[in-house]
């Protein structure tokens, strides 16, 4: 796992520690071999021990399914599922009504089905009763169990058969983490590097046994932005349109070229934050005097142990004093400008300012330029290796803005020497950086 992933599952594992606290009569499952824990469960379950276990497991039929909080009410069980989002989705109803479908058949009563969320009132310093809030979805676990029962015998059949089912290609194979071990493999200028693709097309072009963008008949129909990648693919060349100089000729000079890193996190890091509270920590101006050479570089990176969202919108304020484009890469920059606007309401005129000059250098290459190396996306870690392929984020040891955000909020939670804090900090204010150099180059 990287980095990001360890953050989040330490969090994760945080929450569902301070979840069991509010059950004291609870008792884990805590071996960890699964059929030995699924043996556990069902004694204690028969002997009607314990009146809430956690980590309950059941093995069923060739599925498995893990109980975060099993609570006995009368004579069945409330199911209860512990995750650290802050609203409901369907995804999460479906994750339940997995696991109670199997419970179920392992002959256990459902009862009740619900979730604990983190609370959106929750503030550091407030006891584990007020981090979370309950949400009763019995209604809609018993609908969707319902709904998953066909696929029961299909799924099982297919899982523990002595060899794999032949893959077909779906849309979804597009966001699939093994795809390009799958069906993607060592497949250069893939069908799904055209951008919004739709199921219709996929279907069309397997039938006709097309993966390759180069493979696309002349005649199929594509919309202008999908028959651009097909252009500069078939062509070896990047297709440039011809309002691309126009755009360029825009921007204002000199331009100032800002990045922000953020901090988020499910349990707030500083009091009366609510979770998942997007703090800009960082950032980087790169001045350009005219195209290509720079005039000066400032930086700021807020002391992990306090909220330095007021100090780092000041500094902001300062050091884009002045005329020219703000250049930024998304509009990520622009709704974390409006966001301290509104967090600060004395800044508020000068940080408006700073938003009405801001020039989306994405969106520029997005609508008027497609390199054939872009593979579908306009990112700077998809467009630099084509365009500037001298610079690399190979050679940073922060190499990503999960990293940089997992890295800062270790810090704040003192994860980390006095020595390693401020190496880190070196490395925050190399990764921000280098992706304001880039758009430079």
């Amino acid at each position: 796992p990287t980095l990001a992933q360890k953050f989040r599952m330490e969090q994760g594992s945080e929450i569902g520690e301070r979840a069991r606290g509010l059950f004291p009569e609870g008792v884990i499952i805590s071996t960890g071999n699964l059929a030995e824990a699924a043996a556990e469960t069902a004694e204690l379950v028969r002997a009607g021990g314990p009146s809430v276990l956690f980590e309950a497991t059941f093995l069923v039929d060739e599925y498995a399914a893990k109980a975060d909080v099993l609570r006995r009410i009368g004579d069945g069980w409330h199911l209860v599922e512990v995750k650290s989002n802050i609203n409901l989705n369907q995804e999460l109803v479906d994750d339940l009504a997995y696991t109670s479908m199997v419970l179920s058949r392992a002959g256990l009563r459902i009862m009740k089905a619900s979730f604990l969320l983190i609370s959106k009132d929750f503030r550091l310093g407030l006891g584990d009763s007020e981090m979370f809030a309950e949400y009763d979805c019995t209604e809609n676990v018993l609908a969707r169990m319902a709904d998953f029962q066909p696929s029961w015998d299909i799924i099982r059949d297919r899982t523990s058969a002595a060899s794999m089912p032949e893959p077909t290609m779906i849309p979804a194979c597009k966001s699939c983490g093994v795809f390009s071990d799958c069906l993607g493999k060592g497949i250069d200028n893939h069908i799904f590097d055209i951008s919004r693709l739709s199921r219709k097309k996929v279907d069309a072009l397997t039938d006709l046994g097309v993966v390759r963008i180069e493979e696309i008949p002349q005649m199929f129909e594509l919309t202008e932005i999908q028959a651009r990648t097909r252009q500069a693919v078939v062509s070896g060349q990047p297709w440039i349109g011809p309002n691309l100089k126009p755009s360029l000729n825009a921007i204002q000079w000199p331009t100032y070229y800002l990045d922000f890193e953020t901090v988020m996190t499910a349990l707030p890091l500083y009091p009366e934050t609510p979770p998942y509270t997007q703090i800009p920590t960082q950032y980087s101006i790169h001045k350009s005097i005219q195209v290509g050479i720079v005039d000066s570089h400032s930086e700021y990176l807020s002391d992990p142990k306090r909220d330095c969202r007021r100090d780092l919108a000041e500094k902001l304020i300062t050091d884009l004093h002045g005329e020219g484009s703000i250049i930024s890469y998304s509009n990520f920059e622009k709704t974390t400008i409006n966001g301290l606007a509104a967090l600060f309401p004395d800044l508020e005129a000068d940080l408006s300012k700073l938003v009405q000059r801001i020039f989306n250098l994405e969106a520029v290459i997005r609508d008027n330029y497609y390199h054939p190396s872009f593979h579908g996306k306009t990112s700077v870690k998809a467009t630099l290796p084509a365009l500037v392929p001298e610079m690399s984020y190979a050679t940073l040891n922060i190499k990503d803005g999960d990293s940089a955000m997992a890295t800062f909020a270790n810090m704040a939670l003192g994860r980390y020497t006095d020595e390693e804090t401020e190496s880190l900090k070196k490395d925050l204010l190399a990764y921000c950086c280098q992706d304001t150099l880039a758009m430079v180059k």
